[in-house]
């Protein structure tokens, strides 16, 4: 479809070796859309897989997005390169987010006039598991309130992988980071440009459906969080 046709959402599984979820996460969002009466598109943003995802969505008619370059926001963002949405949603493809709510997140976007909606974990029902210790109790409540202080934006759950935005406006920001830092340079440049920002309660968040180490190293990636919101408040 070209995308002067404003397809309504576009949204983008980043994935590297997600094959036990992937479909699921796929048929998850698509079937709340279509219940939901939203004309939408799935993107799949690999980043190498070589454990047959790429064959699975493909498979489940998403479309395919190849990423050479390594790393969540690399995948991310070439995903949102490619969409043909007027908005775009996000989450990451190894089940642990709801992906039937992206429909709730698009009518809450639109109804807050927010050009950047977030589904905030922490008050959500978290299941056990899902969410280590630091991680929710430490690492995200202070860099989270690293940006508050910093930005002067009401952000709680500065790491959640569940998110909605304006494509146009994505456009503009210029993001860098090809890691994990991508979530949280996101918030912040967005901040910078003066973007209305929303968050929501996320109704669950799973423990994930991996039988492999999660991508996501804490102490490394948290410090790389810490250097990027810093980083950017001196831009």
């Amino acid at each position: 479809m070209p995308r002067t046709q404003k397809l309504p959402l576009s949204i983008v599984f980043p994935c590297l070796n997600e094959a036990r979820t992937l479909a699921g996460c796929i048929r998850r969002a698509r079937e709340a859309c279509v219940r939901a009466g939203i004309e939408a598109e799935i993107i799949v943003a690999d980043n190498g897989s070589s454990d047959g995802s790429q064959q699975i969505a493909r498979a489940e008619g998403a479309r395919l997005v190849v990423v050479c370059r390594r790393g969540y926001g690399a995948a991310v963002h070439a995903g949102i390169a490619a969409a043909e949405g007027k908005w775009v949603g996000f989450c990451d493809s190894d089940g642990s987010y709801p992906e039937e709510f992206f429909p709730h997140m698009l009518e809450l976007a639109r109804k807050e006039n927010a050009d950047l909606l977030l589904a905030n974990r922490l008050q959500a029902r978290i299941e056990p598991g899902a969410m280590p210790f630091l991680n929710r109790y430490v690492g995200t409540p202070v860099l989270s309130g690293m940006i508050r202080l910093l930005f002067a934006v009401p952000v709680y759950d500065c790491n959640s992988g569940m998110r909605v935005l304006k494509r146009e406006k994505y456009q503009t920001l210029g993001l860098r980071s090809p890691g994990m830092a991508y979530a949280s340079e996101m918030l912040c440049l967005a901040a910078r440009q003066g973007w209305k920002y929303a968050e929501c309660p996320l109704p669950l968040f799973r423990k994930d459906g991996r039988n492999r180490p999660s991508h996501l190293r804490r102490w490394r990636d948290g410090w790389n969080h810490f250097l990027m919101i810093w980083r950017s408040s001196r831009r």
